[in-house]
């Protein structure tokens, strides 16, 4: 075998008689290494992807949503049965008030997501994480409206697309208006918004635009207030110690509280998501394992046209005492080498881009104003990124089994080619 594998290196690395060939075998180990490294990199953004969306709707989203129609009462009764039924997964319980309104400054006016929480309740690590400027403070405060008189009003925290589209800082003063209508309204079949000022109090960035532009937090009374649901909430959210979990424990919770009630988990508010978001990775792994297929018919046509060369070497062997299956052996590792050869150039460059992606995206905004990740139209600010050892493992077996297998044809052909048909003409 050491032999065969000598003479294989032989073929692929010299060539000052037959360049040509030569050159072959260099396309052949670079088409390769693009297949390989061009795998390495798609893979390693679309996990980067469904990592981040995961992390950061899951830091926003409660794990599992207990919701009622016409809005959820008596909490503490609710709370309790949650507790007894949910067992020690369950890390966190907290009420919530979330729907459609619109923010308003003196400059501008928003559609929006308002959420309504119990600061005490809800975990804000997320967003602590991720606070640019101002705290997470929802207390109430005190607001000169006109030189008559104060008013106490509450606090609001923002995302930054969103600060910078109302054109407003920490501290500004904004309005709140929800669709929100009361009995004499509904008499006149004439929708009267509700509407409540509010302090900028923070400031957060998460990466993703969606947050960013349209969600702001205010605290659990304030919501109430502006939906007009008095001692009602919109539903409770459990957090979970393993957010895996919460399609198991959905069934129960579900049960326990019947059919009055909708239990849904993160999985379910973002399964058609996250099904599209693994499509369009099959999918482009599937249309960039072509460039690797490509790159095995140039090893077969390098390795044909080594043998038609080597015809008259082939003969010597065969005359010498070679048998056909050392030849066979020569052409297959050869195949091989060029395999490894491109396997270990794209790997090692797939890892060295899928690692450095966010340098080399500002490079080419600096250097020719190309734009190679948007925020305005994909959820994150950066590009995520996140290389699975598995999939460079596949990646790595797909290009050598191919590689082997582009050396089956032309090692079967010159290892039956006969000694006295090849030294005929010699």
């Amino acid at each position: 075998m050491k032999f065969e594998f000598f003479i294989a290196m032989k073929h692929v690395l010299k060539g000052r008689r037959h360049g040509f060939v030569s050159l072959i075998s260099v396309i052949s180990v670079l088409g390769v290494a693009v297949g390989v490294m061009a795998l390495i990199v798609v893979l390693a953004v679309m996990s980067g992807f469904d990592r981040e969306l995961k992390t950061k709707i899951v830091g926003v989203q409660p794990h599992i949503r207990l919701e009622k129609i016409g809005g959820v009462g008596n909490l503490d009764a609710v709370i309790e049965t949650i507790k007894l039924g949910g067992g020690s997964e369950i890390t966190a319980i907290a009420p919530y008030v979330e729907g459609q309104a619109i923010i308003r400054s003196d400059r501008n006016a928003v559609g929006i997501v308002l959420k309504a929480i119990d600061p005490e309740r809800e975990p804000l690590m997320l967003f602590e994480k991720h606070l640019r400027r101002g705290t997470l403070d929802f207390t109430e405060v005190d607001v000169s409206i006109d030189p008559a008189h104060q008013k106490r009003i509450g606090r609001a925290v923002i995302g930054s697309s969103l600060a910078e589209r109302l054109r407003v800082e920490v501290g500004d003063v904004v309005t709140i208006i929800s669709p929100a209508m009361d009995e004499e309204s509904l008499k006149e079949v004439v929708k009267r918004a509700r509407s409540l000022p509010f302090v900028v109090s923070g400031i957060f960035q998460l990466g993703m635009s969606d947050f960013d532009s349209g969600l702001v937090l205010v605290h659990l009374t304030r919501g109430q207030e502006l939906y007009r649901l008095d001692d009602h909430v919109t539903g409770i959210g459990l957090r979970l110690a393993d957010v895996g979990f919460a399609e198991k424990l959905k069934g129960p919770l579900q049960g326990l509280f019947g059919t009055g009630y909708v239990v849904r988990s993160w999985i379910d508010l973002n399964r058609t998501f996250f099904s599209a978001l693994q499509v369009e990775k099959n999918v482009m792994t599937v249309l960039l394992s072509l460039i690797i297929l490509v790159a095995a018919f140039n090893i077969v046509s390098t390795l044909i046209m080594t043998v038609m060369e080597k015809t008259k070497d082939i003969g010597i062997m065969r005359a010498l005492g070679a048998t056909r299956g050392a030849v066979r052996r020569i052409f297959l590792v050869q195949g091989l080498v060029v395999g490894l050869s491109g396997v270990f150039v794209g790997t090692a460059s797939g890892l060295a881009l899928a690692m450095n992606l966010n340098p080399v995206s500002d490079f080419l905004e600096r250097t020719f104003g190309i734009s190679v990740f948007p925020s305005d139209i994909y959820y994150f600010d950066q590009i995520p990124a996140q290389v699975n050892t598995p999939d460079v493992i596949v990646i790595v077996a797909f290009a050598l089994l191919m590689s082997l297998l582009a050396g089956l044809y032309p090692a079967h052909y010159a290892a039956n080619l006969s000694p006295v048909q090849a030294l005929r003409y010699e």
